[in-house]
């Protein structure tokens, strides 16, 4: 008995801390953005305040009952709320998820197209495409339960939909193969793909042409003593797109004089460029988190379809909380480890002051570091 309350108190310490530091992080990543003049004036946040929802509603919505359900070992909450759950289970999950394509879409549009200007509004459409694509597969279930459930208490339901009995009360969603098959595909498989696809071709497109410009700033004599060289590069069709490669490396990330002060002969190799370590370091580590994270569930989901005893309970509440976990690195890929957002968190968690107005650095674009690197 001992052995067995034991493991079920560090069950619920674990479930507790992915749950508080999901909580936590997601909600300072909205309250900066939103108090913070440098991130509410960078497109790409648009995109890191709704990962940010939709991380916070999985905690709120999703991961609090799951642990319940998890650690009580029956659905204490009704049969009508097991369906809303599981809805928000498969909606907030699918919407984190394409979140995570939306931002490596434009981080690639960002860098291979920088005479393009996005507007606001555009996101503003592809986010709410974005939800609106995560609502259908959510609820796609409910509905079909709904539309052919059969009326008797504790029966299951022979189509896609929960499985509830009212005697022993168990909240969990059985799919039939094909749903199973096509949500997998919708909520990951393409979204994984396009992700794997985005980052390859963004590693390789920035540095093919931050060796360019390295070569090019080789050629001139001295940038401290020939600035004119450097406005020379920054005068031509392509100049936007230097000042976001020079964002990108460790010592850029100050206005045009300060880059020019501080770029030397002995130096200009070293520090004029994107790393190959640094840039496979933070490809690797955004890809390989969300693939570790989210790869074992999706797999388990569709065998468990096709051959429901062959998984377990335990094996598939230990792959579904992992894929939750997900919303809890979330926040510190993205943010912590970016500069700007580093900043924000200071002054909201130690400042005397909950809001910022710091000057824009980089013509707003400062906060774009983290698209390559790890500071």
């Amino acid at each position: 008995m001992l052995k067995i309350l034991s493991a079920a108190s560090i069950l619920l310490l674990v479930y507790a801390a992915i749950i508080l530091v999901a909580l936590g992080g997601n909600l300072l990543v909205c309250i900066a953005v939103f108090c913070d003049r440098i991130l509410r004036r960078q497109q790409e946040n648009l995109f890191l305040v709704s990962l940010a929802v939709s991380d916070l509603l999985i905690s709120l919505l999703v991961m609090l009952f799951a642990a319940a359900n998890d650690t009580l070992g029956y659905w204490p909450f009704g049969r009508l709320y097991c369906q809303i759950w599981i809805c928000f289970d498969i909606t907030c999950t699918t919407a984190s998820i394409l979140n995570l394509s939306a931002i490596a879409l434009h981080r690639f549009l960002y860098i291979s197209r920088p005479l393009v200007y996005v507007r606001r509004r555009k996101i503003c459409i592809v986010i709410a495409f974005v939800w609106l694509i995560s609502a259908i597969i959510g609820f796609t279930q409910i509905i079909l339960e709904l539309a052919q459930r059969d009326e008797g208490n504790g029966e299951r339901n022979e189509t896609d939909g929960t499985e509830y009995d009212d005697s022993y009360p168990r909240c969990e969603l059985r799919l039939k193969p094909f749903y199973a098959l096509g949500s997998s595909m919708c909520s990951f498989v393409i979204p994984a793909a396009m992700m794997v696809l985005l980052y390859t071709r963004l590693y390789l497109f920035a540095r093919k042409h931050a060796k360019i410009m390295r070569i090019q700033l080789q050629q001139t004599a001295n940038f401290a003593v020939a600035p004119n060289a450097y406005e020379g590069i920054r005068n031509n069709a392509n100049a936007e797109f230097y000042d976001r490669i020079l964002a990108m490396c460790h010592c850029c990330h100050k206005s045009d004089p300060a880059v020019s002060e501080r770029i030397k002969p002995k130096n200009t190799s070293s520090q004029l460029c994107i790393t190959d370590q640094k840039a496979r370091l933070t490809l690797g580590v955004i890809m390989g988190t969300f693939l570790i994270c989210w790869l074992p569930f999706f797999i388990v989901n569709v065998i468990r379809s096709f051959l429901p005893d062959l998984i377990s309970d335990v094996q598939f509440k230990a792959v579904t909380w992992l894929g939750y976990a997900n919303s809890t690195a979330n926040p510190i890929i993205y943010t912590i480890l970016n500069r700007d957002f580093r900043i924000a968190f200071k002054k909201i968690l130690f400042g005397n002051v909950l809001c910022s107005s710091r000057n824009v650095c980089l013509n707003g674009s400062c906060g774009q570091d983290l698209q390559i690197q790890l500071d």
